[in-house]
């Protein structure tokens, strides 16, 4: 059976809305990564919507992400479509903390490197989040995330930049 990598990257930020009476949240979010336990890096781009929950700090969210991971010593090029849901603690105005758990579910990795529907890897992932307001409805994010992808026993860290605006 071959490996299927799914990273749960950018994709598990911690973005959500800094006004408690709008609580919706779209952002669009960019990513960069490196796998520790083997020469393998990624790169992604998500599609999320988070909702704060009744005026607390607290936030839930599903994204959809697409990432690319190229493992250098097997010369080899995998893209992946996962969907995730995350929890996301606002620790202050500006800093957040969160969790998540991803489901890869369709995947170039095949002989004939098309898309194929697959039951992928399950990630998961710790990550901080600092939110740069641009002005009431909408700010850019950053957020640094540990992930574990479950399924392959791989731990990875990424960067992802994000735009988001309150719905």
């Amino acid at each position: 059976m071959l490996l299927i990598p799914v990273i749960a990257a950018a994709q598990l930020n911690a973005n959500i809305s800094r006004d408690a009476e709008k609580k919706g949240f779209m952002s669009l979010a960019g990513s960069y990564g490196q796998v520790f336990e083997r020469d393998a890096h990624f790169f992604g781009f998500s599609g999320e919507y988070s909702r704060r929950l009744n005026k607390v700090p607290i936030g839930i969210a599903g994204s959809l992400m697409w990432d690319q991971e190229t493992d250098v010593k097997k010369d080899k090029v995998v893209s992946t479509f996962t969907a995730a849901i995350t929890g996301s603690y606002l620790i202050s105005e500006r800093w957040s903390v969160g969790t998540g758990l991803g489901k890869g579910f369709m995947d170039t990795d095949n002989k004939d490197k098309n898309y194929k529907f697959t039951s992928g890897d399950w990630s998961t992932a710790l990550f901080f989040g600092y939110l740069i307001p641009l002005n009431l409805k909408s700010s850019l994010g950053l957020s640094a995330s540990y992930e574990y992808n479950i399924s392959g026993k791989e731990t990875s860290f990424s960067i992802d930049l994000s735009y988001g605006f309150t719905m």
